[in-house]
């Protein structure tokens, strides 16, 4: 096989094709979520798939920025495919929205791309479905993004849900009591971030800290559980933005509990999320059966500032969808898959073509799945195909049964048919179905 039609006969290394059972899986996932979204009153928002790479890279970081999928256009223009939505749609707040009413509700469902090692979970295309809530710096807000949040992966049937809940202004502020700057506290912050206990010794033995803030770094990474755990870091770094940072939290979760949501909740003070956008409250939800995160966002008030458009308070996240559905196959879920077409459409006679086709627009237009036989085959052979694609009603059209006005109909799975009058064979169908 020459290298040419090897390259013809695959898809790119991260991405892969999509069909039939899958797709219909999918689609329940998709339309389950959009259906919540709309729910809590979220309006579609879709913005381009590549853009200008200033524009995507604006308050992501340099790690995501590292891992866009970058190329030039005939004008010699640097442009990217996009890695995350939050930026985009910051992008249009700024640009076209800013005197939009308040607040600002809007989800998507969308694909992103990202140039990194494939693994379970983790392809470089896959696709996102999240929120944006814009104009409230209330709690009130945050608290209902995580509500959004949890009620849509719990609607799609996920179990063992957990949200873990921190504040990347808590980490900010112990490193500023540290006498640290963020790019001083990087490596820190990625120990941290990744549970990292051996690196985080690393990191801290590469910066001039006390012993005292090191315990406290030392503490965040296990810092996990309800509400109280909060004090520990009190008793240990008593500045005003840490308190200002754990009221944060604790407001939010008595929101939360008045949606009867709070049990899903867990503290977790070692979140320290990764794009520098995130600038207060940060979340990131784990299911049974998946080692990584299904999910995560946060609040990131400074974002439209970036694009020119001012102070705007805003809070969100993102679902991958690709995750949920891998989730949801290991945990045995049963997709309510349906049976298409419900009908098979069969003709003995090639003269009777026309009224075969007439009869399959019919059926169509009442509502009933229908598939025409186009191959003109052989009666066994159309039976054959109704029994493999899993068909239970096939409609055969032959000469002397049309001649009577009325067509055999046969249910597949009891092995049986009788004569029904083609007047009839709506409601008939319809009753069955």
């Amino acid at each position: 096989m020459s290298k040419n039609l090897s390259f013809k006969l695959k898809t790119p290394k991260g991405t892969q094709d999509y069909y039939f059972d899958y797709m219909e899986k999918r689609s329940y996932i998709e339309n389950k979520m959009r259906t919540n979204f709309e729910l809590w009153g979220f309006k579609e928002i879709r913005t381009p798939t590549f853009e200008y790479f200033d524009s995507l890279a604006t308050g992501t970081g340099q790690e995501l920025q590292e891992s866009m999928f970058r190329f030039k256009d005939k004008g010699g223009r640097q442009l990217a495919l996009r890695a995350e939505m939050t930026s985009p749609i910051a992008r249009v707040v700024a640009t076209q929205l800013r005197n939009h009413p308040i607040p600002m509700r809007m989800y998507y469902l969308a694909p992103m791309f990202r140039y990194e090692e494939p693994q379970s979970g983790r392809q470089r295309e896959f696709w996102h479905a999240g929120i944006e809530l814009y104009g409230s710096s209330l709690p009130d807000a945050d608290a209902e993004v995580i509500a959004v949040f949890i009620t849509t992966l719990s609607g799609i049937g996920l179990k063992g849900l957990v949200v873990e809940l921190g504040h990347v202004g808590l980490f900010k502020s112990i490193v500023k009591e540290a006498g640290l700057s963020l790019e001083e506290a990087a490596a820190i912050r990625r120990s941290i971030d990744k549970k990292d206990e051996e690196g985080l010794e690393t990191a801290l033995k590469e910066v001039d800290v006390s012993s005292s803030m090191k315990d406290v770094f030392r503490m965040l990474p296990n810092l996990r559980g309800d509400v109280r755990v909060t004090k520990k870091i009190l008793d240990r770094v008593e500045n005003e933005e840490v308190k200002a940072c754990i009221q944060n939290i604790s407001d939010i979760v008595k929101i939360l509990k008045l949606y009867d949501l709070d049990s899903y909740i867990m503290v977790d003070l070692g979140i320290v999320r990764g794009i520098d956008y995130y600038t207060g409250a940060v979340f990131e939800g784990f299911v049974q059966s998946l080692g990584i995160a299904v999910g995560g966002g946060g609040r990131y008030d400074d974002l439209v500032a970036q694009f020119g458009g001012g102070s705007f308070p805003a809070t969100g996240f993102a679902i991958g969808v690709d995750r949920c559905h891998l989730a949801l196959e290991r945990q045995g879920f049963n997709f309510p898959l349906k049976k298409k077409p419900q009908i098979l459409v069969l003709y003995i006679d090639k003269e009777l073509k026309g009224e075969a086709i007439r009869i399959s627009k019919s059926l169509r237009e009442n509502g009933l799945s229908t598939e025409l036989d186009i191959l003109e085959r052989k009666l066994s052979k159309g039976l054959e195909r109704a029994n493999k694609m899993g068909i239970p009603y096939v409609v055969i059209v032959g000469k002397k049964e049309f001649e009577q006005g009325e067509v055999v109909v046969r249910n597949m799975e009891k092995e049986m048919q009788e004569l029904v009058k083609i007047g009839n064979l709506i409601s008939y169908l319809q009753g069955v179905k």
